[in-house]
């Protein structure tokens, strides 16, 4: 029976080089650091012995891992099957899959998963992060602080913290003011909002637009503030504005699935969408065109939003400075259909 040959390793060509470990690795991974005559030596050694560099080994020492961690932060797993979370992640997945990257998905929704995490960042297991945050919550961005690994953020904040990345959001508010201007213009004035949950960034800067657009009529009796993001809230909405549904003949929602909620709720109380109460959405998901009537939306592409965030977060992976202030603003655009 013959014996199998153990693999040499650079332990191995240490000891015949007559050198430490970490001399030979810094000769591997090319780093200047290393003697003419301890570098001859290294490499006679590994002529003689027919060592073979590992290349995960050398990956890592070179602070290597060719993988991005995508983080999704969410309050509840059901906003992980919204449209735009998958649309934005495939996108993401794509373009630094042709980049050479392997992206792993990871999902923070508790304290423990967030802490597991964080061990994970503090192993510096990527080479840099997508933080997909649908949470005011700054627990989990603060982890990136001790990283030193590029971080590209998926919403821009107002709020004063400590916390500063690069983001590549929606134009929330201008969408939702120029929806509420639409209804305006079309002599919709009377009208009541649903806001979205109040963990989100999107939401309070939505809830602004629609501010905007209002003026002087704006009257927070009429805004509704929804829990989440679902179809129940809208119709728990729509059924909290009974009282004054007689006197509304517009609801703009913070996005489709509210939306939605809303005009089936209306439908159910005997109320004709839009003859009676026009109704709005913002996210344009596929959705939006199953309904009847079919929705009346703002257009927010999250396949761009999956795509620039991933650009960003490459370009500074490539050396380029990047302001961890810096802020791109992705547009929007009304698409007009039956509910409106």
């Amino acid at each position: 029976m013959t014996a199998t040959k153990n693999k040499v390793t650079i332990r191995d060509v240490a000891r015949l080089a007559g050198v430490s470990y970490g001399t030979v690795s810094r000769y591997l991974n090319g780093n200047e650091h290393v003697s003419e005559r301890a570098a001859q030596r290294i490499a006679q050694a590994i002529e003689e012995s027919q060592y073979t560099p590992n290349n995960a080994a050398r990956s890592l020492a070179q602070q290597r891992t060719s993988t991005i961690a995508f983080i999704v932060q969410v309050e509840s797993i059901f906003t992980l099957l919204q449209a735009s979370t998958t649309a934005a992640m495939a996108e993401a997945n794509q373009i630094l899959g042709d980049a050479g990257y392997q992206m792993v998905t990871l999902i923070a929704n508790s304290d423990d998963s967030t802490h597991r995490i964080a061990q994970l960042v503090h192993s510096d297991f990527a080479d840099g992060y997508l933080l997909f945050s649908l949470s005011e919550d700054d627990s989990l961005a603060k982890i990136f602080r001790t990283a030193h690994r590029p971080v590209v953020l998926s919403e821009a904040s107002d709020r004063s913290t400590d916390v500063s990345y690069p983001a590549v959001d929606f134009a929330n508010a201008d969408g939702q003011r120029d929806i509420t201007r639409f209804l305006l213009d079309r002599g919709k004035t009377r009208l009541a909002y649903v806001c979205g949950p109040g963990y989100s960034p999107s939401s309070s800067k939505r809830l602004q637009g629609f501010k905007q657009a209002m003026g002087s009529r704006y009257d927070d009796n009429r805004v509704y503030y929804a829990d989440d993001w679902e179809i129940t809230s809208g119709e728990m909405a729509a059924a909290a504005f009974e009282p004054i549904l007689h006197d509304l003949d517009g609801i703009v929602c913070a996005n489709d699935n509210i939306a939605i909620g809303v005009i089936n709720q209306l439908h159910r109380m005997g109320y004709r969408v839009p003859e009676d109460i026009a109704v709005t959405g913002f996210d344009d998901s596929p959705i939006a065109t199953m309904m009847d009537p079919k929705l009346t939306t703002v257009r927010q592409d999250s396949w761009m939003h999956g795509r620039a965030m991933s650009q960003l977060l490459l370009s500074m992976l490539r050396g380029e400075t990047v302001g961890p202030h810096t802020v791109t603003l992705l547009p929007t655009e009304i698409v007009t259909r039956q509910s409106a």
